[in-house]
């Protein structure tokens, strides 16, 4: 499995669809999941932004999902992948919360993630 394809894989484990962010469809519907794709190699590590989108007036299914994620990385999650594995951890901070000017009822969570490529290339 690619780098690519591991980490999507992974945030598509959710429940919700994930896009990568360069790739979201004019008509996704909410609730998503989008994530900026970075990729290295042996004993790098880059930031990952991941950002939860809903259309709801609760911030605690929004809040909810998040804590899920952070759930899912709690002590580090390893990625196997072609030549070796991507390890992601909880960034910091972990977590904000923003809003949407144009829709009170977008909440988003802006979510860093740490990822240390364990491969060859």
């Amino acid at each position: 499995m690619t780098k690519g394809s591991a980490i999507h894989s992974f945030f598509s484990g959710f429940g919700i669809t994930a896009y990568a962010s360069t790739s979201v469809p004019e008509d996704a519907e909410f609730p998503y999941l989008t994530y900026t794709p970075f990729f290295d190699t042996f004993g790098n590590q880059v930031s990952l932004t991941i950002n939860l989108w809903y259309r709801t007036e609760s911030e605690a299914i929004p809040s909810a999902k998040a804590q899920e994620l952070s759930n899912a990385l709690s002590g580090g999650k390893y990625l196997i992948c072609d030549g070796g594995a991507i390890l992601l951890q909880r960034g910091s901070p972990w977590c904000q919360s923003l809003s949407d000017d144009s829709d009170p009822l977008i909440k988003r969570r802006y979510i860093n993630i740490t990822a240390e490529f364990l491969t060859l290339n």
